[in-house]
C-alpha cells in the first residue's frame, strides 16, 4: 500500500490515518495475545496432566514402598521364628549328644557296673 503524500493530507485526513494505523496495530497486538494465550492454556493442559501422572506414580511408589516393608517385617518374622527354631534344634541335639555320652560311657565300663 502506497503511502500518501503527507503534505497534502489535513490535519483531520492525517489523524484518521494515524488512528487506523493504531487500531490496526492494537488488532495486530491482541491476536497476538489470543495466540500467546492459547500457547500458554496448552502448556498448562500439558502441565497438568503431567502432575496427574507424577502424582499417580509417587502413589504407586508409596504403595510399593509399603508393600516391601511389610515383605521385609514378614521376613523378620520368618528370620527369627527360624532363628528359635534354631535354638531349640540345638538344644534337642545338644541333648541326644549327651545321652549318647552317657550311653557310649556305659558301654565303656561294660556290665561290671
Amino acid at each position: 500500500m502506497d503511502t500518501p503524500d503527507l503534505d497534502r493530507l489535513t490535519l483531520l485526513e492525517q489523524a484518521q490515518l494515524l488512528h487506523d494505523a493504531t487500531l490496526r496495530r492494537h488488532g495486530e497486538l491482541l491476536d497476538q495475545h489470543a495466540e500467546t494465550m492459547v500457547a500458554l492454556r496448552a502448556i498448562q493442559e500439558r502441565q497438568q496432566a503431567m502432575l496427574d501422572m507424577l502424582t499417580g506414580l509417587v502413589t504407586q511408589q508409596q504403595a510399593l514402598l509399603e508393600h516391601q516393608q511389610q515383605s521385609r517385617e514378614r521376613h523378620q518374622e520368618h528370620l527369627d521364628l527360624l532363628t528359635q527354631l534354631a535354638a531349640q534344634h540345638q538344644e534337642r541335639m545338644d541333648r541326644l549328644q549327651q545321652t549318647l555320652d552317657a550311653i557310649k560311657d556305659m558301654l565303656d565300663r561294660g556290665n561290671g557296673h
